[in-house]
């Protein structure tokens, strides 16, 4: 009897302490990074967005601090306790500024991998008076010299002079010189690495007249070829007193572009100030732009294929004399150089809890000043639990993105913190569009004017658009230029959608449809935001009509191939069963097809099931004609919120993952997707798979044994 009243006692002993233990991995949401000693007294959690749609490795982010976001008097005076933390990984760090007389401070912190469109977190630490200096700029950055000696570096830089040039360096500051008075003197040191495009070479300088020519020497900043500098080259130039002349020019091959004098830098000789030169690729477009101590001038911004390089470049400081021998000696002091990945839009911090001692603003959110775009930008962590952020970059994330996408947040700070992180500029809720990507993730829009542009532009962006199917009313092609130039700022693609209300089948269509086509073409020639594409509206289904009246179609098509530019795209909107045949006339002379998968003819068409099925024919000759296929649903198929939505889209990508016919999901149309609700189920998961069952069958045991005694 003892023996059977122990059997019990031991199952529900092992119930408890499952219990007990369940209970606290629960609550764990998170590790604490593990230390051998809990000497740091104060935390922060700290979101990070990623913005761009693209995971990004080694990516450095900047963390800035300032009173509202931080007490100083809590860390040591030199910043030297700070750490970061993702699990119980310490993240390699680079302090630009510490001042607390002013509380103001700017970290960069270099993550190891950032999933596309996801939130993680990191930890900040600080409090430990004991602790040491972490900060180190060659492990954050791409490179980095901070120039301590008195010697170039002859590992990381070659040197180059003409007459009396010459490059010192004394007491940590390089100095680029043209010191004597003469013609076509010149100093130029460069890095022996050279680097990829989507990278930002940022110095932080000073121009230093010493001749009577208050012109100065004049200086240039920028990357320039492996082999040979006049193949490609992003040079940034600048002279004059107080540098207020500046020049932008690209070599790439043979092409050349120049901006001349467009801004200037408006710095105070013998005054420092950071500037930034980032080359970078967006929407398969190459960029140059530039920044002054973070800030972003869009005056200088650039953006060309035929006179921008992707190939891989050195970078380079220079300074010179006037060719006219004038005494205009001088040098360009360098304090430090780096070099950084960079993209376009790139991520955002979010400063959202204190925890521990010396709580000071717990419920304070402090968000990157748009104004320091540069400096205060910072980008995403893909975390695993934050527990398996990896230094090593090179390993497969895939397991750390999955647990990113189901990480909830333990905290109500972090909860109203990533709903803020929903709205846009102007207050409105993002439309969370989608949150699966599928290739192009696009949306169909009528016209933009019933919507203030610069918010309509944002939301559209902060929602994971990348590609907006503009209806163009081609009589009036120019009324959206502006748009089309706020769209191609935040990076989104447009395409022209045309002849949607026209059959050009019909009779006497012809000429009306050639027209509209032409319209939109001589837009996108003369214009400064031309159209990504043009979409071409087949208004007929199941063609039905005369084989003379069709072929006009596949010369409508065969015109707008021959005339397009090579950046422009050529599509064909096919309405469900269409024409096989015609589909193989027509794919010669387009990119690629646009399947509107609606209206459903036997139910509506809201399901992966339903809409593979009655798209098949069409992927299937889009497939033989080596095209490819963007899948267009409607919302008003019996959508009942955007979640049901983005579950399809995911559908529809896992389906066709092995697809390369397959180019992505269009959502038809803006405004009636906008009014659905934002809902989704809530997920409360276990941290142990299979958990919140194991209770369930330890209590069957102890019940069961606890009869089988009392019977006994």
């Amino acid at each position: 009897m003892i023996a059977k009243r122990s059997i019990v006692y031991v199952i529900f002993s092992v119930f408890f302490i499952f219990s007990i233990t369940g209970c606290a991995l629960a609550a764990t949401g998170t590790s604490d990074l593990s230390t051998k000693e809990n000497s740091w007294n104060c935390s922060k959690e700290i979101l990070i967005t990623e913005n761009t749609g693209k995971t990004l490795q080694g990516y450095p982010v900047s963390v800035s601090l300032n009173s509202s976001n931080f007490n100083f008097s809590e860390a040591k005076n030199d910043g030297s306790d700070i750490r970061f933390s993702s699990g119980n990984r310490t993240l390699n760090y680079w302090i630009e500024i510490w001042d607390p007389e002013n509380e103001e401070a700017l970290i960069w912190v270099r993550l190891p991998s950032l999933s596309a469109n996801q939130t993680g977190k990191i930890l900040m630490r600080y409090g430990d008076q004991e602790a040491e200096a972490m900060s180190n700029g060659e492990k954050t950055f791409d490179f980095f010299d901070d120039f301590e000696g008195n010697n170039l570096n002859e590992l990381d830089w070659n040197a180059e002079s003409a007459g009396g040039g010459l490059v010192e360096v004394k007491n940590g500051i390089c100095n680029v010189s043209a010191p004597k008075v003469h013609a076509y003197d010149s100093s130029m040191i460069y890095s022996k690495e050279n680097f990829e495009i989507n990278s930002i070479f940022v110095v932080k300088r000073m121009k230093v007249t010493t001749g009577d020519d208050n012109r100065g020497p004049v200086l240039q900043q920028g990357f320039i070829d492996q082999v040979d500098s006049r193949k490609n080259q992003i040079k940034h130039e600048t002279e004059l007193a107080n540098e207020s002349r500046v020049d932008l020019e690209t070599i790439y091959r043979k092409e050349k572009n120049n901006l001349y004098d467009l801004t200037d830098v408006n710095v105070p000789e013998g005054e420092w100030y950071v500037s930034g030169i980032a080359w970078y690729e967006e929407n398969d477009t190459r960029k140059v732009s530039w920044f002054k101590n973070g800030v972003r001038d869009p005056r200088m911004d650039f953006a060309s294929n035929d006179s921008i390089t992707n190939f891989p470049m050195h970078v380079y400081l220079y300074a010179a004399s006037y060719k006219d021998a004038s005494k205009n000696t001088g040098y360009m002091a360098v304090d430090y150089v780096l070099v950084r990945k960079f993209v376009g839009t790139e991520p955002t911090v979010k400063i959202i809890s204190a925890q521990g001692e010396g709580n000071v603003s717990s419920e304070s959110v402090s968000e990157n000043n748009s104004k320091n775009s540069l400096r205060d930008n910072s980008e995403n962590i893909s975390e695993n639990n934050s527990e398996n952020i990896s230094e090593n970059i090179s390993e497969p994330q895939a397991d750390l993105e999955s647990e990113i996408n189901s990480e909830t947040f333990a905290s109500e700070e972090a909860a109203q913190t990533q709903k803020n992180l929903s709205q846009n500029k102007t207050g409105t809720p993002e439309l969370s569009f989608p949150e699966y990507k599928t290739g192009i993730s696009g949306i169909r829009l009528s016209s933009p004017y019933g919507f203030d542009f610069y918010s309509l532009v944002n939301e559209l962006n902060s929602s994971g658009i990348d590609t907006i199917f503009l209806s163009v009313d081609s009589e009036d092609v120019w009324q959206y230029e502006r748009f089309v130039k706020m769209a191609h700022e935040k990076g989104i693609s447009v395409h022209a959608v045309i002849l949607e209300d026209v059959n050009c089948t019909k009779t006497g269509a012809g000429n009306l449809c050639q027209n509209s086509l032409d319209t939109v073409l001589g837009y996108n020639e003369k214009s400064l935001a031309p159209f990504d594409g043009i979409e071409i509206y087949i208004n007929s289904s199941a063609w039905k009509g005369s084989d003379e009246s069709e072929i006009y179609y596949k010369t409508l098509f065969e015109t707008a191939n021959k005339e397009a530019e090579e950046n422009l795209s050529i599509s064909a909107s096919l309405p469900l069963n269409y024409t096989a045949s015609h589909m193989k006339e027509i794919a010669p002379f387009v990119d690629s097809f646009v399947i509107r998968a609606y209206p459903g003819e036997t139910g509506e068409l809201n399901s992966v099931s339903g809409i593979v099925d009655v798209i098949a024919l069409e992927m299937g000759e889009i497939r033989g004609a080596g095209s490819r296929g963007i899948i267009e649903i409607s919302v008003e198929e019996g959508f009942m919120d955007k979640y049901s939505i983005q579950k399809l889209f995911a559908g529809l990508a896992d389906y066709y993952s092995n697809d390369s016919a397959f180019m992505g999901v269009s959502i038809f149309n803006y405004n009636t997707y906008k009014e659905l609700p934002r809902t989704e189920p809530e997920e409360k998961e276990f941290p142990i798979p299979g958990f919140n069952a194991l209770p369930v069958i330890l209590a069957g045991l102890g019940a069961f044994a606890f009869l089988k005694v009392k019977r006994s």
